[in-house]
């Protein structure tokens, strides 16, 4: 099973949201936020700044592991995707090719525009906390 990392980005006010063309590696295309794989060696943590590095060039110096993911087939293989939540100083972002946009926006509008499969309010609700730098779930939770 591959080992994924999803991070919601945070700058004290805002949340970056990236947006991707179709791309036959990375599915539809849309508003996201970063994603991306864990390497062999690499802890979670360590995969989060690498990817924020990677995708927008912006430094991560606080992280919040969220307690809650998702297990999923893509391209014929199984993943298992942890999220978390990323604490950056704002600073100019340089794309990478995975991504042809950005906003920063509040999150009432972050929670509209993602492209998000699973409950939009529970997501929200997951932030709200996130954000005080609690945790909304008590226990892990995989979907």
């Amino acid at each position: 099973m591959n080992k994924k990392i999803l991070v919601f980005v945070f700058d004290g006010k805002e949340f970056l949201i990236l947006h991707s063309k179709p791309h036959p590696k990375h599915g539809n295309g849309g508003w996201f936020t970063i994603t991306g794989s864990v390497e062999a060696g690499e802890s979670s943590i360590d995969a989060v700044k690498r990817e924020i590095k990677e995708e927008t060039n912006l430094k991560t110096p606080e992280i919040l592991d969220l307690k809650w993911g998702s297990r999923y087939s893509w391209g014929g293989e199984d993943n298992l995707e942890n999220n978390f939540f990323a604490l950056v100083k704002r600073d100019k972002i340089v794309l990478n090719e995975e991504h042809d946009d950005f906003e920063w926006i509040g999150l009432e509008e972050f929670i509209k525009k993602i492209n998000w499969d699973s409950d939009k309010e529970e997501l929200k609700n997951v932030l709200q906390r996130a954000i005080k730098r609690e945790l909304f779930f008590k226990k892990e939770k995989i979907i």
